[in-house]
């Protein structure tokens, strides 16, 4: 597990040019809030990932700004989210993704509140569920990154 965690040190640098990713990442944050941050469960499952990579790159930056109080939580929720270190069970920190499939081998993705207790549906049967990110972690986030890519001018456009 150490050997994995040094993988992703390597990741961040101010010396690598990470302007690519993070344009990509604003402009699939940009499609999602154009949609009212209201996209379907897989596609925000998958922008989650995607935020969780665009903090990994820029983790040291961020660490360097004066960030207010609602900032600071959100960098903490994304560190522990990061390390897999979820013992704050907040629903106000994350949503519960859950994949299920029925008797015809349909999938559907769900997004739901982690107090909520998913009980299987007529011909529907829970598959896996995992955490996420709730979206006001997401939003505030991506704020962050954009303050951290300006500040530090990690983007290039």
């Amino acid at each position: 597990m150490g050997d994995q965690k040094a993988v992703f040190e390597e990741c961040y640098s101010t010396a690598k040019n990470i302007s690519s990713p993070l344009l990509k990442y604003f402009v699939k944050y940009n499609e999602f809030e154009k949609k009212g941050y209201n996209i379907d469960p897989y596609t925000y499952t998958k922008l989650t990932i995607h935020s969780m990579l665009v903090f990994r790159l820029i983790e040291k930056e961020i660490e360097s700004m004066d960030l207010s109080y609602e900032e600071k939580n959100t960098i903490d929720v994304l560190k522990r989210y990061k390390n897999r270190d979820i013992s704050d069970l907040s629903h106000k920190n994350y949503l519960k993704f859950s994949v299920w499939v029925n008797t015809d081998g349909d999938i559907r993705f769900r997004l739901s509140d982690v107090r909520q207790d998913l009980k299987e549906e007529i011909n529907w049967k829970m598959i896996t569920a995992y955490l996420v990110p709730h979206t006001n972690i997401i939003k505030t986030s991506n704020a962050i990154f954009l303050k951290a890519a300006m500040k530090h001018d990690l983007i290039e456009l």
